[in-house]
C-alpha cells in the first residue's frame, strides 16, 4: 500500500507539476474516502465556476482514494422531474480520463443538485469495481428518489439485523446493489429509506435522525463512522457523526453566508478559501435549501450533545418562559461563538449572537419573536450554543 500511495504521489508531481503535490498533500487528513455535494437554484456561471473546481480539488484527493470515483447528479425529464443520472470509474480519479469527460458533462446537464466521491474500499470483500457511491435509493410508500455517498466504516452484521429487525421483508423489496458481498455504505442508503417507508407521514429529516439513532444504539460498543450526503433533487442533507472519535472525520459546508443561493458540502475544504468553509459538529445533521438559512438538528442517545468546550451547567432560565429568557453560558475555549434559536421541526427561528468570545461566562436573552419580531406561539423550542468545533442544544419551553 506505501507503494501504491507513493506511486500516485509522483503521478500527481507529472500531471500537476510541484505545486499540484503540495495542493494534494495539504488536502489530505485523518480519514479515507472523500464526498462532496451541492444544491443551488439557479446554474449560474459562478456556480458552474465554483463546482468545477471543487470537482478538480477532488479528483486531486484521488491519489489517496485509488478504489474508483463516482458522481451522481440530477437532470430534468422530458415530463419536467427530476432524474438522477450516476457515472463512475474503476481507475483512481487521477489517472482516469473519464473522471474530467463526466464532470464536464455533469456541468452542462445538472440541475439542482449534485454528489460526487472518490473511495478508499474499507467494507466487502469486492475490490477492482467502479466506485458504488453516490447510490441511488427509492422510497416504496412516498415520492423520494435520493443520491446518497458515505464516508467511514459500519458492521455490516448490525446493518443487516437492524434492516431485517424493522422489517422482515424490507430487502426483497429494495435490495441491495451487492449480493452476497454486502456493502456497509449500501446497507445504510437502504436503512434511510426504510425509515422513511415505514413513517411516511414523518419529515425526513424526523426519519434521519431516527434511523440514525436506532443504527447508533443497535452498534453498542462497536465503533462507526455515519458521515454521510444525501440529495433528493430540492433538499441536501449532511451529517457528521462519528462514534469512536469526535473529530476523526470531519463535514464542512461552504459558503460562510446566513443565506445563500446554494449551499455545498464536503468532507474538508476543497480549494484555497478554507475561511469561508464552516465545520458542522459531531452528531449532526445539516439541512440544506436554497435560499434559506442552514438548519442544524443534533442527533445523540439523550438528545442533545454536550461538547467539553462548554459546560454542563450552562442553563436557560426562567424555563418555562412568559415573555423572556435569560441564557447563562460558559465558553472554555476562546473563538466565535453563535446562539440560534430552532423550532421543534429543526426550522431556523432566529439568530441570538455571532461574535468572537474569549473565556469566561455570559448571558444572552430570547424574547420569545422570530428574526421578524413576531412573536412566536406556545411550544419547545431548541437553544443551540456553538462555536467552530462544538455545539450544545438546550430545551426551552415557551409560553403564551
Amino acid at each position: 500500500m506505501k507503494n501504491r500511495k507513493i506511486y500516485f504521489i509522483k503521478l500527481l508531481c507529472f500531471l500537476f507539476g510541484a505545486s499540484g503535490i503540495f495542493i494534494a498533500c495539504s488536502l489530505k487528513s485523518e480519514h479515507e474516502c472523500r464526498f462532496w455535494g451541492v444544491i443551488f437554484s439557479e446554474k449560474t456561471p459562478t456556480i458552474v465556476s465554483i463546482i468545477s473546481n471543487h470537482l478538480d480539488s477532488l479528483c486531486k484527493l484521488g491519489a489517496f482514494n485509488p478504489d474508483g470515483w463516482g458522481m451522481g447528479y440530477y437532470i430534468e425529464s422530458a415530463t419536467d422531474t427530476l432524474l438522477p443520472v450516476i457515472r463512475r470509474g474503476e481507475p483512481a480519479a487521477p489517472t482516469d480520463p473519464r473522471y474530467i469527460l463526466d464532470k464536464l458533462e455533469l456541468l452542462r446537464n445538472v440541475k439542482n443538485s449534485a454528489i460526487a466521491h472518490v473511495r478508499k474500499r474499507s467494507s466487502g470483500p469486492i475490490v477492482g469495481i467502479p466506485d458504488p457511491h453516490p447510490f441511488r435509493r427509492r422510497c416504496i410508500n412516498r415520492k423520494f428518489d435520493m443520491l446518497f455517498a458515505h464516508n467511514g466504516t459500519i458492521s455490516v452484521d448490525v446493518l443487516l439485523k437492524l434492516i431485517t429487525d424493522i422489517n422482515s421483508s424490507y430487502l426483497d423489496q429494495n435490495p441491495p446493489d451487492y449480493i452476497p458481498n454486502y456493502l456497509d455504505s449500501d446497507l445504510y442508503s437502504i436503512l434511510l429509506v426504510e425509515v422513511m417507508d415505514e413513517y411516511p407521514d414523518l419529515p425526513v429529516e424526523e426519519c434521519i435522525k431516527l434511523a440514525v439513532t436506532k443504527l447508533d444504539s443497535a452498534l453498542g460498543l462497536s465503533k462507526g463512522q455515519l458521515n454521510f450526503v444525501m440529495a433528493s433533487g430540492t433538499s441536501l442533507w449532511g451529517l457528521n457523526f462519528t462514534r469512536d472519535a469526535p473529530r476523526a472525520i470531519t463535514l464542512y459546508y461552504y459558503p460562510n453566508s446566513v443565506i445563500s443561493d446554494f449551499w455545498i458540502v464536503a468532507s474538508q475544504p476543497l480549494d484555497t478559501l478554507n475561511a469561508e468553509w464552516i465545520e458542522i459538529p459531531n452528531r449532526t445533521l445539516a439541512c440544506f435549501n436554497p435560499g434559506e438559512p442552514v438548519r442544524y438538528i443534533p442527533i445523540s442517545e439523550h438528545g442533545d450533545w454536550v461538547s467539553s468546550h462548554f459546560r454542563k451547567e450552562d442553563l436557560i432560565q426562567p424555563n418555562p418562559f412568559l415573555t423572556s429568557a435569560n441564557i447563562k453560558y460558559t465558553v472554555t475555549r476562546p473563538g466565535i461563538v453563535k446562539i440560534n434559536i430552532y423550532d421543534g421541526t429543526g426550522r431556523f427561528i432566529k439568530n441570538l449572537l455571532n461574535e468572537f468570545k474569549m473565556c469566561g461566562e455570559y448571558e444572552a436573552f430570547w424574547d420569545g419573536c422570530d428574526a421578524e419580531k413576531n412573536h412566536l406561539p406556545s411550544g419547545s423550542y431548541f437553544c443551540h450554543i456553538q462555536n467552530e468545533e462544538s455545539l450544545k442544544v438546550l430545551k426551552v419551553i415557551l409560553l403564551r
